[in-house]
């Protein structure tokens, strides 16, 4: 905003000359907008905090080939710790898949509407959870109706392998697009998630770890472009 320029819309103004002082009004408001926002801007991470690196690798959650966007990474979600990806390109609906192999612990697949704009109190998101062998959990979010259950076929227990479908890419719950809330955690031992599928005994995200993913060098990071592929082949960064 250039704001010496704009305020010459509010420089000698004559009682009459409306235009001028409705550009002037219009600026004003403008600026206490700016100004609000700003002063209630999304904290930002402590760059001192620690972060957790996962244990085991994973690939991206989406079938093979699919390109992949990245809305906000492990360090600009809010809250810090999990990372939404959502899938560009191709024709939907776009195939969600299993991050590494593991067993089903918890399955929501039975809301069917998008609630963006509520506290996260009060929405209801689809969720899958997979415990993997190295003690951690991933977690997909705002997977579509009954994608899971009834499209994939998949129940609490089941065993899955990596790049295994199972759901589709929705927006269902707390979600402003379609796209997957993806996670990676060291999980509290016993009833590791509550009601709404989050985390437990989580307080600053102490539980979260950053996913490696396999085939990507280094942090998976926003508004980067990625192609998913099984581990051992190409997941590379496009852009």
């Amino acid at each position: 905003m250039r704001g010496a320029q704009s305020w010459e819309h509010c420089a000698p103004l004559r009682a009459w000359d409306w235009n001028a002082m409705n550009r002037c009004a219009q600026f004003i408001a403008l600026c206490g907008l700016v100004f609000a926002t700003s002063s209630h801007a999304a904290p930002q991470p402590d760059s001192t905090q620690e972060t957790k690196s996962s244990e085991g690798i994973y690939r991206l959650p989406f079938a093979d080939a699919t390109k992949v966007k990245v809305f906000d990474d492990f360090r600009t979600h809010r809250p810090v710790g999990r990372m939404d990806l959502f899938a560009i390109e191709g024709r939907e609906p776009y195939s969600v898949v299993a991050a590494a192999p593991g067993r089903i612990v918890a399955i929501q697949d039975g809301y069917g509407e998008q609630q963006s704009g509520r506290a996260a109190a009060d929405c209801h998101n689809n969720y899958v959870w997979i415990a993997h062998a190295n003690g951690e959990w991933t977690n997909y979010s705002h997977v579509a109706h009954g994608s899971v259950t009834h499209k994939a076929k998949l129940k609490v227990g089941d065993h899955v392998e990596a790049g295994q479908y199972i759901g589709d890419e929705d927006a269902i719950g707390c979600a402003m697009l379609k796209h997957v809330h993806f996670e990676v955690a060291a999980p509290k031992a016993g009833d590791a998630i509550d009601a709404g599928g989050f985390l437990v005994d989580n307080e600053g995200g102490k539980r979260e770890r950053e996913p490696r993913f396999c085939g990507i060098d280094g942090r998976v990071v926003k508004d980067a472009v990625y192609t998913a592929g099984a581990c051992g082949s190409a997941a590379t960064k496009a852009h």
